[in-house]
């Protein structure tokens, strides 16, 4: 009922497109951690605990990252924001945690079931406080446009292969981001301030008009240039169309570190 009564809310709620992926993984991690919980007392938990360890490997992971790499940094400077920012990077390091004594539990041949009822309703616990709470917040604190660049970005850094217009392939290393964009003619990324990292940008195929604030010039296959971080930039395919490639250096996540790792005693 609890999952129900959260799913009901969520369909009331209109997020703001840059928020809806994450309310949608919050959806799936809800069915996830009810699973689990229900699996510790059932017949046979070890295969609930290593259903749900495989579901959290493989998207709760990556959630984790995307609020740490990009929706977190926007607010945890405002006086506002910085304690439920702080609750809900706690919360990410304690399901990483018990996450990894299930794993070691189940390497063992032990299965624990007051371990993984904590883990799913911790897990439950933290998607409501975000959904609830943060996310509310985060879309009243950020103008839209701030928004819509994080839409931008997310997209941009999308792992998985796909077709069309847009992000295509990416890959990415503790230091690196390196995404690849195809784009049909006249399409592009829309007009953004790149405020972190300097961008490479590398054309492929067919050729692109790069717009920033030194102005507008054009790249043909082969051909490349760094939009340096803090300039508003946009990039357009010209008549045939374009492929490039796009590399930055990784976002660093935003994480709780003790005082005396941040120089104080």
């Amino acid at each position: 009922m609890r999952v129900l009564a959260v799913s009901r809310y969520a369909r009331k709620v209109k997020r703001h497109a840059a928020l809806v992926p994450l309310s949608h993984d919050h959806h799936d991690a809800l069915v996830a951690a009810r699973r689990l919980r229900r699996g510790a007392d059932g017949a046979e938990p070890a295969v609930a605990a290593a259903d749900f360890l495989g579901f959290f490997a493989a998207e709760t992971v990556r959630h984790f990252r995307e609020e740490e790499e990009l929706l977190f940094p926007q607010v945890v400077d405002r006086d506002e924001a910085r304690e439920l920012v702080v609750v809900a990077l706690l919360d990410h390091q304690r399901l990483h945690a018990l996450a990894a004594e299930l794993t070691a539990l189940l390497a063992a041949g032990e299965v624990n079931a007051a371990v993984m009822r904590a883990l799913g309703e911790g897990l439950e616990a933290h998607i409501r406080l975000e959904e609830r709470r943060l996310f509310p917040m985060i879309e009243r604190l950020l103008a839209n446009e701030t928004l819509n660049v994080l839409a931008l970005v997310r997209d941009e850094e999308e792992r998985s292969p796909g077709q069309g217009s847009g992000p295509i392939w990416g890959a990415a290393s503790e230091d690196l981001n390196a995404t690849l964009l195809s784009w049909n003619a006249g399409r592009g990324t829309p007009e953004h301030v790149n405020a972190e990292r300097d961008v490479l940008i590398v054309v492929l195929a067919g050729s692109v008009t790069v717009r920033t604030d030194e102005g507008a010039h054009r790249l043909c296959v082969g051909e490349t240039t760094i939009i340096d971080k803090g300039q508003r930039r946009q990039i357009t395919a010209g008549r045939e169309g374009a492929r490039y490639l796009s590399v930055h250096r990784r976002r660093q996540p935003l994480q709780i570190k003790s005082a005396r790792r941040l120089g104080r005693v």
